[in-house]
């Protein structure tokens, strides 16, 4: 099954499950202030079914970014493993640039790293070209192109970041809109509760939205700081232990 539509699927029995729970609490308990707190994030069904999408929503985004930062730690241990010669005035040779694209052949077939994979091709640029020069623009270019791959994955993060707020703006425009249709009745006992819990309803969603949505975009933005130190360090690490260390003799 494809990742993202389990994490669709687990973001969906997460929901669930919490808005059990504040169905539970809002129709169990009767302390007012409790009760206005379950009723904000949606403990009031069917008035708080669009709460209930905009948990879906964020627990898919959040179950996404985990699994970037989880592809991240992993990578990260690629420069823990001493692929490279690290140590003070280490040189590399050509045979040794060789021998390096045969271990890396070696090492990737039980290990899947991006570091591997460019070390192999500046390895193998090295071998047809002999310059060090373009050793340095072919991993530079790699490391590019893998962090642009990496900020493809995060689209679909980006688009729940701005689904989020939507979602409570379309709750706040519909509890509105109830309000209006209950307008005739503002005179009655039961029209007033109406146009009260529609009001409820256009402000609560608008600010679980918001609250999701700020929590949201920090653990993004931390993600976005995590995959960028991690191929700024992986091309520091490729340029002072390979590119400055290959010797043409």
């Amino acid at each position: 099954m494809n990742q993202r539509l389990k994490n669709l699927l687990l973001a969906f029995v997460v929901a669930t499950l919490l808005e059990i729970v504040l169905v539970a609490g809002f129709n169990l308990i009767d302390q007012p202030t409790a009760k206005r707190i379950f009723q904000i994030f949606g403990g009031d069904i069917p008035g708080g079914l669009v709460q209930y999408l905009t948990f879906i929503a964020f627990f898919c985004g959040i179950f996404e970014m985990q699994n970037l930062l989880n592809i991240v730690k992993y990578e990260r241990g690629s420069l823990k493993l001493n692929l490279l010669p690290e140590q003070e005035q280490w040189v590399l040779s050509p045979d040794d640039v060789n021998e390096l694209k045969i271990k890396m052949i070696d090492f990737e077939k039980e290990h899947k790293y991006l570091i591997v994979d460019i070390i192999k091709k500046a390895a193998t640029k090295f071998r047809a070209d002999k310059s060090v020069s373009d050793v340095l623009s072919v991993v530079s270019s790699q490391v590019k192109i893998n962090y642009s791959r990496a900020e493809s994955k995060q689209s679909i993060i980006r688009y729940i970041g701005w689904a989020i707020p939507s979602l409570g703006f379309i709750g706040t425009i519909l509890g509105i809109a109830q309000a209006l249709g209950y307008a005739y009745m503002a005179d009655t006992p039961e029209g007033l509760a109406n146009i009260t819990n529609s009001m409820y309803l256009a402000f609560d969603t608008t600010l679980v939205a918001l609250l999701l949505s700020i929590v949201m975009m920090w653990i993004f933005h931390d993600l976005q700081e995590k995959e960028e130190l991690l191929h700024t360090d992986m091309e520091e690490y490729l340029i002072e232990n390979l590119v400055n260390r290959i010797h043409l003799e």
